[in-house]
């Protein structure tokens, strides 16, 4: 695994939170580098916008303010609201039993480290048939986003059983042509992590009480 490869699994984990600095030479010796792959490193996480580069220095782990990261969920609605609607018109024979797969295996990695993959591996499976991999990637992009300023698995995985919900209605609604139920369902489930996430954030009023936390939890659908 490479040192960006490494540093990404960190910052996706939450163990480098947003607006962590990470400075070349405590990095380098961490890692048991030289500076020359550190720099190299952070360079393929600013590509990939996980973090701001800090010339001479090192780089910063992104932190979104409450109206970028509203943004980057209206974005999201209006994308991949259009990929799954797009897919579910054009879908073929095997539609159904590929999204029964990635159904189940999202299932099985629900509320386990490697939950976000199974969870992009279900999404992504329902808008293939849309065949619009440019748009697939802008999604995926900005679902990174949103995967950074996630502080821990343990909220997360107080929520399983309602985003678990939420990804069978899709699924339903999407292998019987229903475009329109399958895009609702989409749309609820990302706007529950958007209040989830803000409900996190230091700039919303309610941020760090407990019961606000708690009950912007039961709502979560992912990231």
């Amino acid at each position: 695994m490479s040192l960006a490869d490494l540093l990404r699994q960190e910052i996706l984990a939450g163990r480098l939170p947003p607006g962590t600095l990470l400075s070349q030479t405590e990095t380098a010796e961490r890692y048991g580098v030289s500076r020359i792959p550190v720099r190299d490193a952070f360079q393929q996480l600013a590509h990939d916008r996980l973090v701001t580069v800090i010339p001479g220095k090192g780089a910063q782990v992104i932190r979104l303010s409450a109206a970028e990261l509203t943004e980057v969920y209206d974005l999201r609605i209006l994308l991949e609201g259009d990929l799954l609607r797009r897919a579910v018109r054009a879908a073929g024979p095997d539609y159904a039993a590929e999204v029964d797969y990635a159904l189940r295996k999202s299932d099985l990695e629900a509320g386990r480290p490697g939950w976000a993959d199974g969870d992009w591996f279900f999404h992504r499976t329902l808008y293939a048939p849309a065949s619009r991999p440019r748009q697939l990637a802008m999604a995926e992009e900005l679902r990174r986003l949103c995967l950074v300023h996630v502080p821990s698995y343990d909220t997360l995985t107080q929520a399983t059983p309602d985003w678990l919900a939420h990804h069978a209605a899709m699924a339903r609604a999407a292998v019987a042509g229903r475009a329109e139920d399958a895009v609702a369902a989409l749309e609820q489930h990302l706007d529950a992590a958007r209040r989830f996430l803000l409900g996190l954030s230091p700039e919303d009023p309610g941020a760090g009480s407990q019961g606000s936390g708690n009950q912007v939890a039961e709502d979560l659908g992912h990231v």
